[in-house]
């Protein structure tokens, strides 16, 4: 038996010696300092329930360090969803560990200077941070604040900055929340960095904002409009690894035209809508960060100038792929392609080392553009490469080098295919040294495989790597619209891109042998799990279980004839009970045990195994509702070969290696991250098996055998920096 399982074992023994704490306790409370004190008091696996009503409470401010990363959540939630409504001048700040807070709405009042949500309990210099929090299903309407300090109106211009929600602290969670209507100034939600050594001792923050409705921002004051910005100007080289994904923008009119503003380095912007915006994604400052599988529509185009635009580089090393871009006005009137769906920039300063302080552009060396479909846009041109700021009085004299454009669709109603930068540049003394900044070297690229139709041609004189043909997209399909032929199977050098696109396309489909241009691969193989969202699919309330339950991990082991089955769990507010089930043959399965739902992240049961050769255990999952789930069929197999997963190097940087034992012909491996999202499956063979795992974000993961349909025990492994 290998070392790792060896100690696993040992685990598994101490933990059947070992009870869990099965108290937990509900508190239910109509005052500010009940509240409070609740909270402050409260263990894992409490919770704290606010009556319904509507309170003006002012500051709400606590900080509770019992909970850990791994122990149940210590909870806040409205009596009912939606039914407590904050007013007036209420804003929470809250910090500790595993606190959920879900349920409230804030509507009719602001909050002043103060941020309305702040991961953190409270404000100032000692506080304590959030670490592993979550909100959830929260709703933010009109919570505005004007520079009088009462509510604004919709149409005023207010410049009293404040956000929504701020994170601070580490491993935090914002999903299911919806925001209405912000149109003072500040971001509605940002991710913030203290560090007052800045460069030196950043940290990385991890957090996670999923499945959100942002509806209206209507921010008239140029800059401070954002939805999200994800870091500071003045601290960008901190490493972020925050993802933000499956999130809904529609209807902004703010004169900001960043919607997503990135200031931080290694962040992931994937699987996001955009409906009828000004404004765009902006890769502001911060370096190597992915932006994948969003799409950016617009319905109805406008025929003036605008704020439009899809994507925006600016620093070194963004990964951009996958995204589909409809119908966005650039510069519908104007001949001067400045500005574009994609557009890549000239910097202050080259894209390698830093300059304390930051300028305000880096050059967007190094950047990835691939496999992006642009499809009937207007204006200036479909990907802008270099950008000089002379318009606004700045000198950017360091155009962007080393990019590589590749596979892109780009189908233009007016304006070019392409615009290239070969402005000559402004000399300039650089204020240090008294030494001139010499001439920037031209824009140099990579360019193959991509496919254009635009009315003012390419736009540029270098055809290599672009070809021109006849493109019409069809009817929409899954919220797209249809590709032409002519991208089918036109990809050039599919598999030099595989590490980047992981084999999918933008619905998160396998593409074929030899990919399609663009970001939809028409025969693309299994199910969609990425399209267009709108409203009935993410924000407060949606889905309408508050908290559906995630089950982590179901696992068992047999030691000495008797049987540990252990699982853990995550939201597990509205779960009545577990139902342990048996099988001997993994098809005709009988209830066994059943277990009550005790508000705890872990649960183990001992059971007197079977002397069946085979013996198939699963969880039927029963919520307060009546409604059923099903956990994997775990095996417990009395032959000498069952099979067995042994993994190394682990930690991991890279490329592991898993030694498969006994494992049949048709199996394979999920790779899943703490959520228990399956992020690629792997087929195996009996023998060693290369994995690469060079492209997770640093953090905790697990190897899972599939065989037959049947999901055994899962391996965990880390991945480092």
């Amino acid at each position: 038996m290998s070392t790792f399982f060896s100690k696993m074992l040992a685990m598994l023994i101490i933990i059947a010696v070992c009870p869990f704490s099965l108290y937990a306790t509900n508190f239910t409370v109509s005052l500010k300092t009940d509240l409070i004190n609740k909270m402050t008091a409260a263990k894992p696996g409490d919770t704290v329930i606010v009556k319904n009503g509507t309170y003006n409470w002012g500051q709400i401010a606590f900080t509770n360090l019992s909970g850990s990363s791994k122990s149940a959540w210590i909870v806040l939630k409205a009596q009912t969803f939606n039914g407590v409504i904050f007013s007036g001048n209420t804003y929470l700040q809250f910090g500790g560990y595993h606190l959920l807070i879900t349920g409230f709405k804030f509507t009719n009042g602001n909050a002043g200077l103060n941020d309305v949500i702040q991961f953190r309990g409270g404000s100032g210099g000692n506080v304590a941070l959030a670490y592993y929090c979550r909100i959830n299903n929260i709703t933010i309407d009109n919570y505005n604040s004007d520079s009088t300090g009462c509510t604004a109106t919709p149409t005023a211009i207010t410049d009293t900055l404040n956000r929504w929600v701020s994170f601070y602290g580490r491993h935090n969670r914002m999903d299911h929340c919806t925001f209405i209507n912000k149109y003072n100034g500040g971001p509605t939600i940002a991710v913030m960095y203290d560090s007052a050594n800045y460069p030196i001792g950043g940290y990385s923050t991890y957090h996670l904002i999923d499945s959100n409705y942002f509806k209206g921002r209507g921010w008239q004051g140029g800059n401070e409009g954002e939805t999200i910005r994800i870091g500071l100007g003045s601290m960008s080289n901190n490493d972020g690894y925050n993802v933000v994904e499956h999130n809904l923008f529609q209807y902004g009119t703010s004169t900001d035209p960043e919607i997503i503003s990135n200031k931080s380095n290694l962040n992931t912007y994937r699987y996001n809508t955009f409906k009828d915006l000004d404004g765009g994604i902006t890769m502001r400052q911060g370096r190597y960060n992915s932006v994948y599988g969003n799409f950016i529509i617009k319905t109805t185009p406008n025929t003036v100038t605008t704020n439009q635009y899809g994507i925006r580089l600016i620093d070194k090393g963004q990964k951009v792929f996958n995204n589909y871009i409809e119908g966005i006005n650039t510069n519908y009137n104007s001949t001067n392609a400045s500005i574009g769906p994609i557009y890549i920039y000239s910097g202050q300063a080259p894209g390698e080392g830093y300059t304390v302080p930051i300028p305000g552009y880096y050059s967007a060396d190094s950047c990835i553009v691939a496999f992006n479909s642009i499809v009937n846009c207007y204006g200036g041109a479909g990907i802008q490469i270099g950008y000089n700021h002379s318009n606004k009085g700045l000198n950017a004299p360091y155009k962007p080098q080393g990019l590589v454009i590749a596979n892109n669709v780009i189908k233009m109603t007016k304006g070019q295919a392409i615009a290239v930068d070969t402005t000559t540049d402004i000399l300039t003394i650089d204020t240090v040294d008294g030494h001139r900044i010499p001439d920037s070297l031209p824009v140099t690229y990579f360019a193959e495989g991509n496919i254009y139709n635009a009315a003012k041609g390419l736009g540029f004189t270098n055809t290599k790597g672009f070809t021109s043909k006849t493109l019409t997209f069809g009817t929409r399909t899954n919220g797209v619209l249809a590709a032409p032929t002519a991208l089918k199977d036109a990809a050039i050098n599919s598999l030099n891109y595989d590490s980047l696109l992981s084999k999918v396309d933008a619905f998160g489909v396998t593409r074929s042998t030899t990919y399609d241009v663009g970001a939809v691969e028409a025969n693309g193989t299994g199910v969609n799990i990425n399209i267009p969202l709108d409203s009935s699919m993410v924000g407060a309330g949606m889905p309408i279980s508050i908290l559906p339950i995630s089950l982590i991990s179901f696992t068992s082991v047999e030691v000495r004839g008797v049987l540990n089955l252990k699982w853990q769990v995550d939201n597990e507010l509205n779960i009545e009970s577990y139902h342990i089930e048996y099988s001997n043959n993994g098809v005709d399965f009988n209830s066994i045990r059943l277990v009550s739902s005790q508000n705890i992240v872990s649960y183990q049961q001992t059971l007197q195994s079977s002397n069946a050769e085979n013996n198939y255990y699963r969880l039927r999952i029963l919520s307060k509702d009546g409604t059923s789930t099903y956990s994997n069929i775990v095996l417990i197999s009395k032959k000498s070969d069952v099979a067995q997963l042994s993994l190394f190097p682990n930690p991991s940087r890279g490329n592991m290696t898993i030694m498969a034992n006994h494992i049949s012909s048709n199996s394979q491996i999920l790779v899943q991250d703490y959520l228990g999202r399956t992020i690629k499956t792997q087929v195996i063979q009996n023998g060693m098996n290369a994995v690469n795992v060079s492209g997770l974000q640093s953090g905790s993961y697990r190897i899972t055998l599939v065989e037959n349909g049947i999901v055994g025990n899962g391996v965990p492994f880390m991945v480092g920096k």
